[in-house]
């Protein structure tokens, strides 16, 4: 407040004296360049007492205010200018300064009466209805009224204990004249705790105008800033006023500053037009840049602004800056930059090719702040424009010229309103989820390597499965189902090191992680021995801290999992990097080969074993157990027989596809054969589409249709996401009319498998000279069972999971639960009640209590994020984004409207039709995109091998799997995407 109302004293230049009791210790020591009075009675007396312990005289005009009111500074230049006895500052718009004003406050309010500008009365006992104007709190006394103040004996008790206005009236009727300067609402006083924000915070060059003066951590450069209007008026005059005021600026910058460009209820940011570069000595590039802005404003409102500023040169970053998430209201700054092209506006824009996010927890301890050296002047400059403002939810755009001076180009309050948070929870769930990290760091003693690192998309990629913040019900569906025990079993069986019954997913801060040192000690070799496998995992371990961009590529560049033909780059690694023997890589190398060969020859059996399990799903359909037991008993089978098989099929198709990558990066084959095969991949998804056109022709009924479809849904583990059967005219009736309208006959192929069949031999050939099974026919009868085998198990298990997700939710509505109250309850508490373990008296009761607890832990979880990649304890309160290096898919190039699937409303159903469609993750419950006639596909988590790779890879559709948080926020905001998977680039059209 002091920093404000010295600010607008400015123009007067005052000798200041502040005149307290209350602390007036701590404000001294912050402002040891004022001078102090204290007021003994200051519990017992008001504001009048206090003025006259100041020292007071009649050689000097004298400026008093409230310390709890603000002001600009043109209202100190008007009541400069008053030659009246005593000049104060009133408001005669003051029944509606702001919204919702009470009668009370209203009634409590120091009031004015007015005559020909001149005051008639003060008080607060003047009736609200009665009351031209309420008294601000500044007052301008000339010298003989303060030589008058200063000479009094004696003044009445009542005077002594009451307000600043009782004191001015107690003058005025001794015959002093008193004249009201009116600032017509443009003040504040602070009662509420947005009112100092909102008085500071306006248009952009407003905001800038204001803040420019006071900032010592930052600059905000000079500025000509004018309305519409009077551009309109004078064009001349405006253009002659940047002559002079910015006539060192060789480049300027003309940015809008609209009305309706940074409100608090809503933020048109990047709506209007900015004009960079401009030549500060034409004048016509000057005028046509004014226009420009102007003709971007759609309103015509008069009193939209203009803002000149001088242009910045040596920019080495740039960005912008949230105090809080948007998403959440979540207590990080959010720092969005730049700092390869020296563009003041690419982010902003949307043009970053090379998009780095920075989180830092505000109440990160300091020692755990590490942040980027070119960023380093950043965060005191943020703290101190929102210690200006005493608010905490600012958007805030910002250039770092060389030598790291920070420039403010933007202040704006976020527009996004957060409703009430668990930040004191979240707070420490953080503190929790670190102390978990270091305990973590020690080896079990079936698990070899000196670190644990945790990532959310190595191995099984809970990311992109259950994403980052699921419900209690689906991480522990995914834990219990496979990475509790599944995933080591498969491994084991698979000839890999049994590292059971070590977990492969941990949870931190309600986030769940794949432990890294665990996965990657399951894709040792069983054959090596444990000090050669300790090596190893140190070795891979490492290299991922080297280059942790890999995390969502590890089995392709980290650590290998199998044999492959370019088996020689991890022996040209492992022995340039490090000082692993000849003998030590043979024996990797062995154990590989023999790991890779056991995958062909388990993959028919594997299949056979899906056939099964797809028969014991009989012994369901008709039973009336109760509807818990029915659940986890659906459960229990599903991962006895269906997702470990499922595991033994998606590691051969892993096997296969890094088969045919290696020979295309050995040259062994071309791309174009490598798609050809995948493209002549059968898998669930083409069957999908193949009957939807068969139900077009009558060759196939809708409820069968329906029937064999209906138990795929967009979140698997999902309970709250509606299965096909529950919505058929969303994920099913448009995949039949397209079928309908295109005349799929629904046998044709993709395309021409031409070069796969020219090229196959050669790949064989290679295969064999490799030491593996290389009879062509059976080698690829292998690739092809394997990859359409995975989705074919992944389409049988997920069938089983399905039918217990609509049982508990039948379930819990028996009992008055909803499926989001279901989504919060931990699978752990459901089977305790199954087995009885837990004494319940009233079921439904206690389903509600752990439904709210379960409710208000992912109301703390969801105010903390937490990067892709655990490295260190520092990763929880601090840590960078870069752009992820996607996984391409497909040949073709587009440019198409884009479509966020995530930002969709409830019910919203948008034409996805020749459009790129983005959703953060997809699993195999996404399949209905495919039928929609999508032109592309972006995805935020995602691996080369994943899903939705593979399916796009089918479909011949250009995709970009895994594209990254940082990368995905951005393109999300852009209407036309170009998608070049060859090139490897996706640029924002719009």
């Amino acid at each position: 407040m002091l920093d404000w109302l010295l600010h607008a004293m400015r123009s007067v230049g005052p000798e200041v004296y502040f005149v307290g009791g209350y602390q007036i210790d701590a404000v001294a020591e912050s402002y040891p360049q004022l001078h102090y009075c204290v007021n003994p009675n200051w519990e017992n007396t008001g504001a009048a007492a206090s003025l006259l312990e100041a020292p007071l005289t009649d050689r000097v005009v004298h400026y008093v205010s409230y310390a709890d009111v603000l002001f600009r500074d043109s209202a100190v230049r008007s009541l400069a200018s008053s030659e009246a006895d005593i000049a104060v500052l009133v408001d005669t718009s003051w029944r509606h300064r702001f919204e919702g004003r009470s009668e009370e406050d209203l009634a409590r309010c120091e009031k004015v009466n007015l005559h020909n500008g001149m005051v008639t009365r003060l008080g607060r006992d003047i009736l609200p209805e009665l009351a031209d104007a309420e008294f601000v709190g500044l007052v301008r006394l000339q010298p003989a009224v303060a030589g008058y103040l200063a000479e009094l004996e004696e003044v009445p008790d009542s005077i002594r204990k009451g307000s600043l206005a009782q004191l001015l009236e107690f003058l005025r009727v001794r015959g002093f004249t008193v004249k009201a300067v009116d600032v017509a609402g443009g003040w504040a006083e602070l009662n509420e705790p947005n009112d100092l924000s909102r008085f500071i915070l306006g248009t952009k060059a407003q905001t800038l105008h204001r803040l420019q003066g006071v900032v010592s951590r930052s600059r905000i450069e000079d500025q000509v800033s004018f309305t519409v209007a009077e551009w309109q008026d004078g064009d001349d005059h405006v253009l002659s006023g940047i002559a002079e005021r910015l006539a060192g600026a060789d480049k300027l910058v003309v940015r809008s500053s609209a009305l309706s460009e940074d409100g608090f209820g809503v933020s048109n940011a990047g709506a209007y037009t900015s004009v960079l570069n401009v030549n500060g000595q034409i004048e016509s590039e000057i005028r046509e840049a004014i226009g420009r802005v102007i003709a971007s404003y759609p309103d015509g409102h008069p009193d939209n602004q203009v803002l000149v500023q001088p242009m910045l040169e040596d920019v080495i970053a740039s960005g912008v800056a949230f105090t809080k998430t948007l998403s959440s209201g979540a207590p990080y700054y959010v720092v969005n930059y730049d700092d390869t092209t020296s563009s003041t506006e690419s982010i902003t824009s949307g043009a970053s090719r090379e998009h780095k996010t920075l989180f830092v927890h505000r109440d990160a301890p300091e020692h755990l702040i590490q942040t980027p050296e070119n960023l380093k002047g950043l965060m005191p400059a943020l703290r101190e424009i929102e210690d200006l403002l005493d608010f905490d939810s600012l958007d805030m755009e910002f250039a770092i010229t060389r030598g790291g001076l920070i420039h403010i180009l933007q202040v704006r309050p976020i527009a996004v309103q957060h409703e009430l948070t668990q930040s004191d929870a979240a707070h420490g769930l953080l503190a929790n989820a670190a102390d978990r990290f270091r305990q973590l760091q020690v080896p079990s003693p079936y698990i070899v390597g000196e670190h644990a690192y945790f990532g959310v998309m190595p191995d099984w990629n809970p990311a992109e499965i259950i994403g980052t913040r699921p419900g209690r019900l689906a991480s522990g569906l995914y834990r219990y189902l496979i990475l509790d025990d599944v995933w080591a079993t498969q491994r084991a069986e698979y000839g890999y090191r049994d590292v059971r019954p070590q977990p492969l997913l941990r949870m931190f801060a309600g986030h769940p992680f794949v432990d890294i040192r665990a996965s990657f000690n399951s894709f040792v070799p069983r054959s090596l021995d444990k000090r050669l496998a300790g090596r190893l995992v140190d070795f891979y371990m490492n290299w991922l801290r080297r280059h942790p961009h890999l995390h969502d590529k590890v089995e392709f560049d980290v650590v290998p999992t199998c044999y492959a033909l370019d088996f020689e780059r991890w022996r040209f690694r492992l022995t340039s990097e490090s000082d692993f023997t000849a003998n030590e890589i043979d024996q990797l190398e062995a154990g590989l080969k023999a790991i890779t060969a056991g995958a062909v020859a388990r993959t028919d059996a594997d299949l056979k074993a899906v056939d099964d399990f797809e028969q014991r799903f009989t012994a369901f359909r008709s039973t009336n157990r109760p509807r818990l037991e029915q659940a986890l008993s659906l459960l229990e089978e599903c991962r006895r027989y269906g997702t470990l098989t499922f595991a033994h099929l998606a590691r051969s198709a892993f096997v296969a596809v890094t088969l045919l990558r290696s020979a295309v990066e050995k040259g062994v084959i071309s791309q174009m054969a490598m798609d050809a095969f995948l493209n002549s991949i059968r898998t669930v998804s083409h069957q999908f589409t193949e009957d939807a056109a068969k139900v077009a022709r009558d060759e196939l009924s809708m409820e069968a249709f329906t029937h064999q479809y209906g138990h795929l849904r967009p979140g698997t583990y999902d309970i709250t996401s509606p299965c096909y059967g529950d919505d058929p005219e969303h994920f099913l009736a448009p995949v039949v009319r397209r079928a309908a309208s295109e005349g799929h006959s629904g046998s044709e192929p993709i395309s021409s498998p031409g070069a796969w069949a020219t090229e196959r031999n050669a790949f064989g050939d290679a295969v064999a000279a490799a030491g593996l099974p290389g009879d062509i026919d059976k080698l690829e009868q292998f690739m092809r069972n394997a990859i359409e085998g995975r989705e074919y198990a992944k389409f049988v298990f997920t069938r089983h999971l399905s039918r217990a997700l609509d049982g508990l939710a039948a379930y819990a509505e028996e009992h008055g639960l909803t499926r989001e109250q279901m989504a919060d309850i931990p699978l752990e508490a459901l089977s305790a009640l199954r087995a009885g373990t837990v004494a319940v008296a009233d079921e439904a009761s206690w389903l509600a209590a752990q439904a709210a607890e379960g409710h208000e832990a992912g109301r703390a979880v969801a105010m903390v994020e937490l990067p892709p990649l655990l490295l260190s304890d520092r990763d929880f309160y601090a840590f960078l984004y870069t752009d992820s290096h996607a996984n391409f898919v497909g040949a073709g190039k587009i440019s198409a409207e884009c479509v966020d699937l995530l930002a969709q409303a409830a019910g919203e159903r948008n034409e996805l039709a020749g459009k790129i469609a983005m959703i953060p993750q997809a699993d195999p419950g996404y399949d209905w995109l495919f039928g929609h006639g999508i032109a592309g596909l972006i995805t935020t988590y995602g691996g080369a091998n994943s899903h939705m790779a593979i399916r796009a890879a089918e479909f011949g559709l250009p995709a970009a799997i895994g594209v990254g948080e940082a990368k995905y926020e951005v393109l999300a905001r852009a209407s036309v995407l170009e998608l070049d998977p060859v090139n490897k680039r996706i640029e924002v059209i719009r």
